[in-house]
């Protein structure tokens, strides 16, 4: 149960496929507890997800984090952090949605990237309970996200056109927002 240090290209863990959890074990906790440990730290950029392969351990575990705003302080964002064991998109929308994105194991890359708008998928928690969850826009991105990281899949390899480096990304944005 420890911050551990995110695995980054060209490490070949990263493009192999996890193997499928069959008991939830201690083992198997540990690993979500690092995940879930790390993720709170990865700042700079900040982590909306995180899959074991991304810690060097094939299993079929990430963490995602869905995003919202505070009902209080609605400046402020809260995220709820759900680990996802063995987890399969069983069905999505039609409807795409083409959006930057960028990984921790990646560093200084950006790319567009077309995902589903809306899925629903299937995982077990931590108590071994069937997950059925619906999630769209940005929730679904992530999870598309860190379950092609448990297929052995980086997002550079979905970039529509080339990627960008952070600074360059960093501009577009600015532009964006003039």
């Amino acid at each position: 149960m420890a911050v551990r240090k995110v695995i980054t290209t060209p490490n070949p863990i990263l493009n192999k496929k996890a193997q499928k959890v069959s008991d939830i074990d201690n083992d198997v906790r540990s690993i979500a507890q690092d995940l879930l440990d790390t993720i709170k730290v990865e700042k700079d950029p900040e982590g909306a997800g995180l899959a074991a392969t991304q810690l060097g351990e094939s299993k079929r575990i990430c963490v995602v984090r869905h995003f919202y705003e505070d009902p209080i302080n609605p400046e402020k964002i809260q995220s709820d952090d759900l680990v996802l064991i063995n987890p399969k998109i069983i069905s999505h929308s039609k409807e795409t949605q083409t959006d930057w994105e960028a990984c921790l194991s990646v560093p200084d890359k950006y790319g567009l990237v077309e995902r589903f708008e809306k899925i629903k998928l299937t995982a077990k928690d931590l108590n071994g309970d069937t997950l059925k969850i619906k999630a769209g826009s940005f929730f679904a991105r992530t999870i598309q996200h860190e379950v092609n990281h448990l297929d052995g899949i980086l997002f550079t390899s979905k970039v529509i056109g080339k990627t960008i480096s952070e600074k360059e990304f960093d501009k577009i944005i600015e532009m964006e927002n003039k």
